[in-house]
């Protein structure tokens, strides 16, 4: 199971990435999109190897394409659960909206839902909504910006709109042409933001704030002034639960960078040693372990955990990685 898609992009990807785990870690409800064959499946697949495995993850689809086994040997706490295809409609198999409301009978666990496109949309906003899914919550969906999701999810799935606010951020990836259209590449194009405070339409009522925005011409993502300037409403909520971090967007931006840097680290150190196992799952995965084990040590010893210092130590385990 490769990664390598996480990582392509041609930036710096220390706060779009340290963004997307701090918000996995931070149990957020998290739309990825995009259109057929864009890599929403590919990073929702990464975007789980953030999430702690002390935690059970189940996952819903239709079709199963989410590597279970994988992160079972891992190990993370998987159940996966297949339910009917809102094409074939098997009969055998329970529907997709059965399916979700299961979950919230098995206690507090992540959810995954391998494709939001059918009845399943009511039941999993239903939830989100009154707050039965107390976990990360993550899921794929067609839709080409966050205005394309909020128009499937309301328009063409019948969602509430008041529903539709139980949304926190939605990832955009994309398929980008070169100028001959010859080729293309795989790219994550925007982190949105959806805000609470709107009534009919978020794109006309400020809804959606871009908290990570994608330059074409640079191939580069770039943080917003919002995210920089502390204008992020989910970050905020999830700082508020931190004692370290409440109230000190200093400390919350330098955690969210040492996030960012250490998967940055990873990239680098493959490409260093020509080595592209470093960028697969099992790797991948060692390396927030050893994230935690270091955040563990500093707090013991001094009582808080410096990005700088993080960092320092992740190097140092990372040298010795051959």
């Amino acid at each position: 199971m490769d990664y390598a898609f996480v990582y392509k992009q041609q930036d710096d990807i220390s706060i779009r990435s340290g963004l997307l785990w701090f918000c996995v870690e931070g149990a957020r409800t998290i739309l990825i999109s995009g259109t057929r064959g864009a890599g929403k499946t590919s990073l929702l697949s990464a975007l789980m190897l953030l999430l702690m495995k002390r935690y059970r993850v189940i996952t819903v689809e239709d079709t199963l394409e989410i590597p279970t086994d994988v992160f079972t040997k891992l190990g993370y706490d998987m159940l996966s659960l297949k339910v009917q295809s809102a094409i074939t409609g098997e009969k055998a198999e329970m529907s997709a909206d059965e399916g979700i409301r299961t979950t919230l009978r098995l206690g507090d666990s992540s959810l995954i839902v391998g494709e939001v496109r059918s009845t399943e949309a009511k039941a999993l906003y239903e939830a989100m909504r009154v707050g039965a899914l107390s976990n990360t919550v993550m899921g794929t969906i067609h839709g080409e910006n966050a205005y394309g999701v909020f128009d499937r999810v309301v328009n063409d799935l019948n969602v509430p709109r008041t529903s539709f606010k139980a949304t926190d951020l939605i990832v955009s990836v994309n398929k980008i042409k070169s100028e001959d259209r010859l080729t293309e590449r795989r790219r994550v194009s925007g982190i949105t933001e959806v805000r609470k405070d709107w009534n009919d339409d978020p794109l006309y009522e400020n809804g959606f704030v871009d908290l990570v925005k994608y330059d074409i011409h640079k191939d580069l993502l770039n943080p917003s002034n919002d995210l920089l300037e502390g204008n992020s409403y989910v970050v905020k909520e999830i700082a508020s639960r931190v004692e370290d971090w409440a109230g000190n967007w200093d400390a919350v931006l330098d955690n969210i960078k040492a996030r960012g840097e250490i998967l940055n680290a990873i990239s680098e150190h493959a490409n260093a040693t020509k080595n592209p196992s470093f960028l697969e799952a099992e790797f991948t995965s060692s390396a927030i372990d050893q994230y935690y084990d270091i955040i563990s040590k500093l707090k013991e010893e001094y009582g808080s955990a410096e990005g700088k210092n993080i960092k320092s130590m992740f190097d140092l385990w990372l040298k010795n990685k051959k």
